[in-house]
């Protein structure tokens, strides 16, 4: 079999068509950095002019930071690099400061602002600590990308090419087609084009669908020292989540402290939504904010409504029982499982699926030597990574009920809610990634003699 070298690394499947990843986001690129450095031949196809991102801070557990030095060490350094950790370092194993949000609706009951709990690593507080990170770390999705990009060679990445469809050809090869009217030729395709996801539709039919989950978010983004001068210095420098009656407010440092990300999610009243606006971003105004927040507490509405950026963010997600490919397609991320972001693990699982799927493409390509049976790997994937994103989704859900106090039989029970937000963080955070990679390879049995 030929090969070339790309960054160093002997590209294995070199005799054949790259794989396609189609989407350049933070998934997408990480699954290529994995693919790469495993010497797997790809080809990244991306909407826009160049590698962007949208939104301001993204947070990562222990299972996250883990996935990143799993799929490439220099992810993990570069992530270093960048990351925001709380402050306070007696709160090295603490992932939010849980608060009330507003007065608690009780005689004598606790005020907006009231320290609720910690929400910490109780069952494994050294996990994070031991690749050099602390339970919570933020990092700013720019610089995410940044990092990301710089472990991508030149000529491996197309720009402005917003994909169309697929055709199978008759060696079971992909022509990918772009709007644009320009093709491409790929041994497989992994689509990692989020929520909005257009590969979707190939593996999973148009019945598989996002869905407004009756949320939305306003955000802003404070300097420091209005940050502090607000709430003080223990607010704004250390990861915050005020619980209220039907919405949520959370806060966080990014950029090194610099700056504070505020998000506040208010919750629409019912049980059915529909999200009416062809557009997902909406124009508002910092009214709009101001009366979804009445009651809140003070200093903090104030803050938000003073740096209110002028849009609302609906949030969507996408949950199903499909599986994840079909022929020689295959999903990762959002394009696959989008979850609300009340457990701030949507990027995380990404991370976790790059590692997942470029070993088992690795292993798959090393002991087949040809890619006519890919979808072998492809099964391997999805028979360990589908159930456990799809739980995040529900979890996801559950978890933005509890800290809005209308979990049926919880409500505004504090210590309920906190016993149960901690078992829905003890299942994130320890996941045990290289036993699960393990238990993919099991699918595929012509593994088994390379690693005896």
């Amino acid at each position: 079999m030929s090969s070339a070298k790309t960054n160093g690394v002997s590209q294995r499947n070199e005799s054949y068509l790259p794989i396609a990843i189609v989407g350049g986001g933070l998934g997408g690129l990480a699954l290529a950095v994995g693919l790469l450095k495993q010497g797997v031949k790809i080809h990244i196809y991306e909407a826009a002019h160049v590698f962007s991102e949208i939104g301001a801070g993204v947070a990562f557990g222990p299972n996250a930071t883990r996935a990143l030095g799993l799929i490439d060490e220099r992810l993990l350094e570069g992530y270093k690099e960048y990351a925001t950790f709380n402050d306070d370092r007696e709160r090295d194993a603490t992932f939010m400061c849980l608060r009330w949000g507003m007065d608690e609706q009780r005689e004598e009951g606790k005020k907006a602002g009231e320290l609720i709990a910690y929400l910490e690593d109780k069952w494994n507080p050294d996990s994070a600590k031991s690749i050099g990170v602390r339970t919570r770390s933020c990092i700013h999705r720019a610089r995410l990308l940044d990092v990301l990009v710089s472990l991508i060679p030149e000529g491996v990445t197309s720009f402005a090419k917003s994909f169309k469809s697929a055709e199978e050809q008759s060696d079971g090869t992909l022509k990918l087609n772009f709007a644009d009217g320009s093709t491409a030729m790929a041994s497989a395709m992994i689509g990692c084009d989020g929520i909005k996801s257009k590969t979707r539709e190939i593996v999973c039919g148009p019945e598989v669908e996002a869905s407004y989950v009756g949320e939305y978010a306003f955000r802003a983004v404070v300097p420091r020292a209005e940050a502090e001068k607000a709430l003080g210095a223990d607010l704004a420098r250390n990861g915050q989540l005020y619980c209220g009656y039907g919405a949520y407010i959370v806060t966080y440092p990014i950029e090194h402290g610099d700056f504070t990300n505020m998000v506040a999610i208010p919750h629409e009243r019912g049980e059915s939504w529909t999200w009416e606006q062809e557009d997902w971003t909406v124009p508002s105004t910092k009214h709009d904010f101001v009366r979804q927040f009445e009651g809140w507490f003070p200093p903090l509405v104030d803050l938000i409504q003073k740096y209110c950026q002028p849009y609302t963010w609906a949030l969507f997600n996408v949950e199903h029982t499909s599986p994840y490919y079909k022929g020689r397609v295959c999903l990762l991320g959002d394009s696959a499982h989008a979850a609300t972001p009340h457990m701030g693990a949507g990027a995380g699982m990404a991370m976790e699926d790059a590692y997942i799927l470029s070993n088992i493409l690795s292993h798959f390509i090393a002991s087949r030597r040809n890619l006519e049976d890919i979808e072998t790997a492809f099964q391997a994937y999805d028979a360990v990574r589908r159930s456990r994103t799809q739980k995040l989704v529900e979890n996801s859900r559950k978890s933005g009920l509890l800290i809005d106090f209308i979990m049926t039989g919880v409500n505004d029970d504090a210590h309920a809610m906190v016993e149960q937000l901690e078992n829905l963080y003890k299942w994130l955070w320890h996941e045990d990634l290289e036993a699960q990679l393990e238990y993919a390879k099991s699918f595929i049995p012509a593994l088994d003699r390379i690693f005896d």
